[in-house]
């Protein structure tokens, strides 16, 4: 929990803008900052008491949930949604709460989602040093916000000739992020796996470049 705190503390002076944010926003709020110290201690506590050798696998998988929970206020802040689309959405995820008690709870939970997850990146990374939490756990993460990017476009979209060709990537996405989350939580094979990625991530003479996603999918 101490490394944590410290994470916390040096995120105030970080070079990335959005880490400043977070720890600011919770260490100018005693009572935010007592809410997150709770939830974060329970989480560093079940893995502490698991056994040595699970640890890691254990400090990953919370990474992961870690990773999940903040995607919502991310793809909203990110793609600026709003209106009767950002109602949609919200009440999809909160269908027995009030709007905007669920909006508030979604902001103040984003920002202890986030705080967490730069503590147990840091934990895994630089106290561990297991690799699985460098180029491995950040390619899950990008691969995350895209997979809920076209999930929300799919489900929750107005034009239905926009969304369905998208919504047929959400498999595919799906697959992706399995193989990662594998090489993730097994170092083994970790190098080979990211060559293949970036391999098959190489623009190629039928790839074609899709507008609304904003990737390369080749066809």
């Amino acid at each position: 929990m101490r490394e944590s705190t410290d994470r916390v503390q040096k995120a105030l002076y970080s070079n990335n803008p959005n880490e400043q944010l977070v720890a600011k926003r919770l260490l100018e709020n005693p009572a935010a900052f007592q809410t997150w110290e709770s939830e974060h201690s329970g989480l560093m506590r079940e893995v502490a008491t698991g056994f040595r050798r699970t640890q890691a696998a254990l400090l990953k998988k919370a990474t992961f949930r870690l990773i999940h929970r903040k995607a919502l206020f991310e793809y909203l802040r990110d793609e600026r949604v709003r209106g009767s689309a950002r109602r949609r959405i919200v009440v999809s995820f909160h269908p027995t709460h009030d709007y905007t008690q669920s909006i508030i709870a979604e902001h103040g939970l984003y920002f202890r989602k986030a705080c967490s997850f730069l503590c147990t990146s840091h934990v895994g990374g630089n106290v561990v040093r297991d690799p699985g939490f460098f180029d491995p756990l950040r390619r899950y993460q990008e691969l995350y916000a895209e997979y809920f990017q076209i999930f929300c476009r799919t489900h929750f979209g107005t034009d239905s000739a926009d969304t369905e060709p998208q919504g047929e990537l959400l498999p595919l996405l799906k697959h992706q992020l399995e193989e990662c989350r594998v090489a993730v939580m097994n170092s083994r094979p970790q190098t080979e796996w990211l060559a293949r990625e970036a391999e098959l991530r190489q623009p190629i003479g039928d790839t074609v470049l899709l507008s609304t996603v904003g990737r390369f999918v080749a066809h």
